[in-house]
């Protein structure tokens, strides 16, 4: 079986390597603004660290979960351990949500109580936050790029989760500023109001998508529909096909259908078959298990110049294990429309 571009060890250690790099981020940047919380007496930037340390929590659980879900398939997980990477991604979704949903609950009650910053605090605050947006925005960038090379959805919630950083301590950088200006009281709870709700917002769709990804649900329809056009190119060496399902494990796709060959075939032309369809379609979505199930055709053969002309261009498909490498185009060069 031909190992795909996902599951080799350089996408693996790419994994780990991303993960590593989020988590010695996440403490730098703590140490960092506990430093200056602590030298300056600043109170926002002293919550700002805490909310670092949320982060290495987890980044911690991200790398720990990336490292589980690369566990071979046992005894106890046949399938392998890939939703150990959702249950990541689910546990990640949470904390966004419930960190959203802090700020504005933290915002609503500074505007009812009229709380501002105020003192040395607000000037070192400024350059802290102006060095933590910047921080997270590369920190972000590099761990979204990792984490779409790599198929990996706990390191897309770990890149949303900074990003968030991101946006939200933009918005308490540009109400600082502002308010440092005209001195409206209402200007950092009101930004923060406004951040706490998008933060909360970015989080539902990884939540729904972790959800989903635990329910098995089927890949997305344009996914469904490149597979469903591997197999239609197949014909006529493949007659029909049918009962085709589709999930997602973590970063690793997993695909199984059965396909309809013509009952005069060999058992050697029907698999031949069967694994030049896998090959494609693994080749085709990256980290992928796919399993087919051979049907023989319940019809009688109407024409037997067109069986002998399929057992044809059966025939020149490169079977992998024999020849340990890529199979070529095969039927799409065989003939056209196929």
């Amino acid at each position: 079986m031909p190992e795909t571009t996902a599951g080799t060890p350089e996408n693996r250690r790419l994994r780990l390597r991303t993960a590593r790099f989020s988590l010695g981020s996440a403490v730098t940047l703590c140490l960092l603004k506990f430093a200056v919380g602590i030298v300056s007496g600043s109170l926002g930037v002293l919550a700002s660290a805490l909310d670092n340390v949320a982060d290495i929590f987890m980044s911690a659980v991200n790398l720990l979960s990336i490292r589980k879900a690369m566990d071979p398939a046992d005894e106890s997980h046949p399938y392998g351990h890939g939703k150990v990477e959702t249950l990541a991604t689910l546990f990640q979704g949470a904390v966004i949500a419930l960190t959203g949903a802090g700020v504005v609950w933290e915002a609503v009650r500074r505007l009812r109580e009229g709380i501002a910053p105020e003192g040395i605090g607000l000037d070192v605050g400024i350059l802290v936050m102006i060095f933590s947006v910047v921080a997270s925005w590369f920190i972000s960038a590099r761990i979204r790029k990792g984490g779409e090379t790599a198929g990996s959805s706990a390191l897309a919630a770990d890149a949303l989760h900074f990003r968030t950083d991101v946006y939200s301590g933009s918005g308490i950088l540009f109400s600082l500023v502002l308010y440092r200006v005209t001195g409206w009281k209402w200007l950092d709870p009101g930004v923060a109001l406004a951040v706490g709700v998008y933060i909360f917002a970015a989080a539902v769709p990884l939540l729904k998508g972790a959800v989903e990804d635990l329910m098995d649900h089927q890949l997305p329809a344009e996914t469904v529909a490149r597979v469903t056009a591997i197999i239609e190119a197949h014909r006529p060496m493949v007659v029909d096909w049918h009962d085709l399902r589709t999930r997602r494990s973590g970063s690793e796709k997993q695909v199984d259908f059965h396909v309809v060959v013509c009952r005069d075939h060999s058992l050697e032309e029907a698999h031949r078959v069967a694994d030049h369809l896998e090959m494609e379609i693994r080749e085709m979505l990256g980290n992928a298990h796919v399993v087919t199930h051979i049907d023989p055709c319940e019809i009688e053969c109407p024409d037997p110049h067109e069986c002998a002309r399929v057992k044809g261009m059966i025939a020149g498909l490169h079977s992998p294990e024999k020849d340990g490498k890529e199979v070529a185009a095969g039927a799409k060069g065989a003939e056209p429309g196929i």
